[in-house]
């Protein structure tokens, strides 16, 4: 089978945090390895899938691919993105979205912190399907942030279909308010 990782990243200033007096950083990548389980298929299965290969057969085998895609937003109370999936077999399953404000090209800033920007509502249509169905209505001044909060504490519940107790995001409400913010539209 046929194996392909693509790696793309801007520059290194988008991917390091350093202290303000120190010199600016640069990312080697010196090994990357990649994990395949092995997969053993049950008795009842054997038969027929020594049969597929013995003939030959082309066995389709789905992977979950990973899309990112950023876009510079004036101060507007409202826009517009038109998304597409490249090149994916799949449609999108989740639509992960975080906002950050001023923190391109500047190591300084922490890239891994993600800001409300003062957002009160958003939405995505897919295919004239609106996720979330119904508003968000958020106020992150007067702590009204609780269901948005409830989607990102369960992402790894609902992605891996794993239970509570061992997906859990471990991530309190104010944690999640100050350094986490992002929004999980399924």
């Amino acid at each position: 089978m046929k194996h392909t990782l693509t790696l793309v990243r801007k520059s290194d200033s988008d991917a390091v945090y350093r202290a303000a007096n120190v010199d600016a950083g640069k990312v080697t990548l010196n090994k990357i390895s990649c994990f395949m389980p092995l997969v053993l298929p049950s008795d009842a299965e054997k038969f027929p899938l020594y049969k597929n290969i013995e003939s030959r057969v082309s066995l389709p085998i789905a992977y979950r691919t990973r899309q990112c895609d950023t876009i510079t937003v004036l101060q507007a109370t409202l826009f517009a993105w038109r998304l597409g999936v490249k090149n994916a077999p799949e449609k999108p399953r989740w639509i992960v979205i975080g906002f950050q404000t001023e923190k391109t090209g500047d190591e300084t800033k922490n890239p891994a912190i993600f800001d409300h920007a003062n957002l009160k509502n958003m939405y995505v249509t897919l295919n004239s399907t609106r996720y979330p169905a119904v508003d968000y209505n958020l106020s992150f001044a007067n702590q009204q942030f609780s269901r948005v909060y409830g989607d990102a504490s369960l992402f790894g519940v609902k992605y891996f279909g794993m239970d509570e107790l061992i997906t859990g995001s471990n991530i309190s409400p104010v944690d999640y308010k100050i350094y986490f913010l992002f929004l999980l539209l399924t």
